[in-house]
């Protein structure tokens, strides 16, 4: 996938934006399939730098590289996974109406959300415990009662992707007959390294 013209600077590591393309990739195929299910198929208008500094201002520490750069090129991204929003530079940080168990988790301040969905029952967020050799945070993320844990954001990228396909995958194995479904399809959906 190419650099959009949306961000003024290429990224330093387009790996996350590859990864968003075939995520991008597959959701279409599956809003093909199922045309009411809530994806959204693209993100937000590019933020602008003054935006992301005013957005480390407030939050008193810098982004992660790889968050930064997606925020440069999509500042969020509606319905991006299980009907979970990516934020954007004015709600990194902020929390919602979440349930009970991330709130708890929240007050302690080692997590700092990035995602969540309406409800509060998905929550995608960095850890700020420790800060990687290459400025990247850890994410933890909550999806239908799933807990992922994931080196950077890229890497949780990497994770919606095998999620996603494994969704395909079950979406296309609900079109054959269940007799015709190989059984690797099975098992080892999702396949997190």
């Amino acid at each position: 996938m190419q650099q959009d013209s949306r961000s003024n600077t290429a990224p330093r590591d387009s790996r996350w934006l590859t990864l968003l393309g075939s995520i991008r990739a597959i959701q279409m195929e599956l809003k093909r399939r199922s045309p009411r299910q809530a994806i959204g198929l693209s993100g937000n208008p590019s933020a602008p730098e003054s935006a992301l500094v005013v957005t480390e201002l407030r939050l008193g520490r810098k982004l992660p590289p790889s968050y930064r750069e997606f925020l440069a090129f999509s500042d969020g991204w509606a319905s991006f996974f299980n009907g979970a929003s990516l934020f954007g530079t004015g709600e990194i940080g902020r929390t919602g109406s979440l349930d009970a168990t991330h709130e708890q988790m929240l007050a302690r301040g080692r997590l700092l959300p990035f995602g969540a969905d309406r409800t509060g029952a998905s929550l995608f967020a960095f850890d700020t415990s420790v800060r990687l050799a290459d400025g990247e945070l850890g994410v933890v993320a909550w999806v239908g009662g799933l807990g992922i844990d994931c080196r950077c954001f890229t890497s949780f990228l990497a994770t919606v992707l095998q999620l996603c396909r494994a969704e395909l995958s079950t979406a296309k194995a609900g079109d054959l007959p269940a007799s015709a479904v190989p059984a690797s399809n099975v098992r080892g959906l999702l396949d997190v390294g």
